[in-house]
């Protein structure tokens, strides 16, 4: 009896050791995720102290006083703004072509023969009847072969991941015909830096419906200018994450400023989230700190996503076989796009390279770099030039990517040493400069140009309906009817002061317009070398960019690091009196 009582009382005891043991863990879970969430809002508060503070410079320093998106218009300025890089205006039925920005360079003969190279990745010229070139991209569910281990379930277009290489002229008539063959997705095509007609965007619910499964949908526009541009979908994150984007690029049809490169590659890298593939190494997008715990703890955490890649992609394969090629003493034309969702740092051993172009436009003069640093949703045309045949690599810097997968075979073949290429036009040496990703941004100086509107636009989180939110200016995204959009007018300059108040980089993408950065962290510049339709704002950083508003519509504006611009980061600007030719609300 007496030994049936002392065991009823040890496992009494056992239960209330456990029952502590889990108390004490519940406990500390809880702690934890209290001690988040008040780093968390300490973090807010500190960052909107900076943010009143920054403010209050802004305002003591444009001449222009703020314009939020519900006030008024300005009064207009009768200064003639003169010396800035506008975009073109595609909708001037006097437009012939673009004509660059760069003066006193010698012009290179367009008709050299030139080897289009791309490993891996097909190309589609589509059928041409007059002046129209017409392409059928459909979209297909489609097994993708990444290499010989891994074969993914893949949304395509065309059925390849890449989509195929869209090649055009500068000034013909395009249209494309999207087609939707994936059951239960609706679907768009965005062709993505082109500042083309509004209602060729390819929005869905601002400037036309989705494409659901089995319809299509035309869209029609004039090639211009030339450069390297993409079309990708624009439906959500996992669209673009299982592989609906590939490259479009626009040859000139007169004489350029760069010599004319003899061989062009084009590598388009990515990453992917595989099951199964390994640890993911961590993005190097600003954002350093650990988010084990916040993923665990909140499967839906809009910080970390981009830490989640663990396969890296050029040309849709992971270390891919076939090898770029080219010549000793021979110009070669990179055209490098981003796909991906994280910053990468890529390099071509035995080579040396210079940027000359930025999102399709050409800057001044080339810049010589080690590597060209490249955000989500941008392109970088680099010249590259080997000396010395033998293999080489074109690869990710960054930790790990190189290693799980962002590294292609180079070759060099012995070329003509008799036979130098042409010279490129080279940008001086600037002391002080600001830089934009390792590019001189412009010459230093104050910013004389007269801006009609100057909106100011934080980028950070905020509470929403559903938790978290990333938003601009406080206010997340929900709906184009309910979003109140930023006003302009055709003709007005307008300057863009955007502050990044988290600890993610934002790459900010400004549809059917290129604009020109003008200041990085209050640095301001007399004269803008880069032209753009996508800018990466790092955290912490301050950007200001400006563009004429030269085409009429409702256009988007949003991070397209896709994770942010689903959670909310996104906003649009809308002419006054522009009537669209969408109407409703979709489906």
């Amino acid at each position: 009896m007496f030994e049936h009582c002392v065991e009823v009382i040890r496992n009494l005891i056992r239960k209330w050791k456990r029952f502590f043991k889990k108390l004490m863990f519940y406990m500390e879970t809880a702690l934890l995720v209290l001690f988040y969430i008040a780093v968390f809002f300490l973090l807010i508060w500190v960052m909107s102290i900076i943010q009143s503070a920054w403010q209050v410079s802004l305002d003591e320093n444009d001449r222009n006083p703020t314009i939020q998106a519900t006030a008024p218009l300005l009064s207009k300025t009768t200064k003639i703004h003169q010396n800035f890089p506008y975009s073109t205006n595609l909708l001037n039925p006097k437009y012939q072509s673009y004509e660059p920005l760069l003066k006193n360079t010698e012009v290179s003969p367009a008709n050299q023969t030139k080897e289009q190279v791309s490993p891996s990745q097909t190309e589609i010229t589509g059928s041409k009847e007059g002046n129209v070139r017409e392409f059928i991209i459909t979209g297909y569910p489609n097994k993708v072969k990444i290499d010989d281990q891994l074969t993914i379930n893949g949304w395509t277009f065309n059925k390849t991941i890449p989509a195929p290489v869209l090649r055009v002229k500068e000034g013909e008539q395009v249209r494309i015909i999207l087609r939707n063959r994936i059951p239960d997705v609706k679907t768009t095509i965005h062709l993505h830096g082109l500042p083309k007609r509004n209602a060729a965007d390819g929005v869905p619910l601002l400037t036309q419906p989705y494409v659901n499964y089995g319809e299509e949908y035309v869209y029609e526009f004039v090639a211009g200018p030339a450069g390297t541009y993409s079309y990708h979908s624009h439906g959500d994150v996992k669209q673009l994450d299982k592989g609906m984007f590939g490259p479009f690029i626009i040859e000139p049809t007169q004489p350029t400023k760069y010599p004319e490169a003899t061989t062009e590659w084009i590598a388009s890298i990515d990453e992917m989230n595989i099951a199964g593939e390994g640890n993911a190494p961590p993005a190097t997008d600003g954002n350093r700190m650990d988010q084990s715990m916040m993923q665990r703890r909140m499967p839906n955490a809009i910080l970390g996503t981009a830490d989640l890649y663990n396969v890296f992609t050029i040309n849709g394969k992971r270390d891919p076989k076939q090898a770029f090629k080219a010549e000793t003493n021979e110009w070669v034309r990179l055209r490098l796009l981003n796909f991906g969702f994280q910053t990468h740092r890529i390099k071509v051993e035995g080579m040396k390279m210079y940027v000359t172009h930025t999102d399709g436009f050409p800057l001044p003069a080339a810049q010589q770099v080690k590597e060209v640093v490249i955000s989500p949703y941008e392109r970088v045309d680099v010249f590259l030039r080997g000396e010395k045949p033998g293999e080489y690599a074109l690869y990710d810097t960054d930790y790990g990517h190189s290693e799980l997968g962002m590294r292609a075979k180079v070759v060099l073949t012995p070329g003509d040493d008799n036979q130098k290429p042409a010279s490129l036009p080279m940008a001086d040496s600037i002391k002080n400069a600001p830089k934009y990703q390792g590019l001189v941004a412009g010459l230093p100086g104050p910013d004389t140009r007269e801006y009609d509107r100057v909106y100011n636009m934080k980028l950070g989180m905020t509470m929403g309906s559903n938790g978290m939110s990333w938003a601009i200016n406080n206010i997340p995204f929900s709906s184009y009817e309910e979003l109140e959009p930023y006003k302009v007018q055709e003709g007005e300059v307008v300057k863009l002061n955007l502050f990044n108040m988290s600890p993610e980089s934002h790459p900010m993408h400004l549809h059917g317009h290129h604009f020109s950065i003008v200041s990085i962290n209050g640095q301001t510049l007399e004269e803008p070398w880069l032209s753009k339709d996508t800018v990466n704002v790092r955290p912490m950083q301050q950007i200001s960019i400006a563009f004429k508003a030269d085409n009429p519509g409702d256009w988007n504006f949003h991070c397209h690091q896709s994770h942010h611009a689903d959670s909310g980061l996104v906003t649009y600007f809308s002419y006054d009196e522009y009537k669209g030719s969408y109407e409703g609300n979709g489906s």
